[in-house]
């Protein structure tokens, strides 16, 4: 709910000329420290990332990727802010959102295909972003946005209509497990883990109807909000859509690339300090 009025509070500048356009290029020195780190390790195989023996040369190679993942991942999300500016609200927030779900479903299913076998890591690891998205980050965002802004407004109504999705999800999938009693231990069964997928997709099917089309006006910005500019902040320059969704394509895909090759050192790391699977 915030995102919008932060965009406002900066000033943008699109920028159509191609001489911009080859600057601008120039300037994603991030996609090219992502690609030849990925380059890199695919050409060394398993010598740089099964390196087991060597404690401190691990957990180089760990800070290493994990380093340039996290700038990567920087950069998708600046550019899908980027497409969110030009094609507005509710559109906006719902590429930011899935460009940031891309990345999670990417890290976790990397974990999970690498990792001891541990049916439970997934769950594990979607309860601890529900744990940190809607305690931490929003916490977070709210004290911060309090000492800097003082006063903030909500769309309260946009609000209710994401934790009300949120909760019904989580109770579903990651609480309603401990009571069903078709198969031992947490666990559905094949007819309930049905359910839950047609439930599932079925909310956010009726989420996305309400956030695009039937009540959009729940997920924008009030008109009688005004945002003042701040001038110590950096212009914002804004590109051509075609620009940025191919540079958000390919920062995805140096992400994925990446992560595969991350998920090697992450569980060795694990295994080497005897660290729980769901870190």
């Amino acid at each position: 709910m915030l995102a919008p009025m932060s965009r406002k509070a900066q000033p943008i500048h699109e920028v159509k000329s191609a001489g911009h356009l080859g600057n601008a290029i120039s300037g994603e020195f991030a996609l090219l420290i992502g690609l030849g780190t990925a380059a890199i390790f695919f050409a060394a195989g398993s010598q740089l990332v099964e390196i087991v023996a060597h404690p401190v040369a691990m957990i180089a190679v760990f800070i290493w990727l994990f380093a340039v993942i996290l700038w990567s991942a920087i950069c998708v999300v600046r550019h899908a802010d980027c497409l969110a500016v030009k094609l507005g609200e509710p559109y906006g927030t719902l590429i930011l959102t899935l460009s940031a779900i891309s990345i999670e479903v990417v890290m976790i299913s990397t974990a999970m295909l690498h990792g001891a076998n541990n049916p439970t890591l997934g769950r594990d690891a979607i309860f601890s972003v529900v744990m940190i998205a809607l305690n931490g980050l929003v916490g977070l965002s709210l004290l911060l946005g309090g000492l800097r802004h003082r006063e903030q407004h909500y769309n309260l109504q946009g609000v209710n209509a994401y934790l009300n999705v949120i909760m019904a999800l989580a109770v579903l999938g990651l609480v309603l497990p401990d009571f069903t009693t078709s198969k031992s231990g947490p666990n559905f069964s094949t007819e309930q883990e049905i359910f839950f997928i047609v439930v599932s997709l079925s909310l956010y099917a009726i989420f996305l109807f309400i956030q695009t089309m039937r009540h959009r006006r729940y997920f924008m910005e009030s008109e009688d909000v005004v945002v003042t500019a701040n001038s110590a902040h950096h212009p914002v320059r804004i590109h051509s859509t075609a620009f940025h969704a191919s540079m958000l394509l390919v920062y995805l895909v140096a992400v994925i690339l990446l992560a595969e090759k991350f998920a090697i050192p992450l569980d060795n790391s694990i295994e080497k300090f005897n660290m729980p699977q769901e870190f």
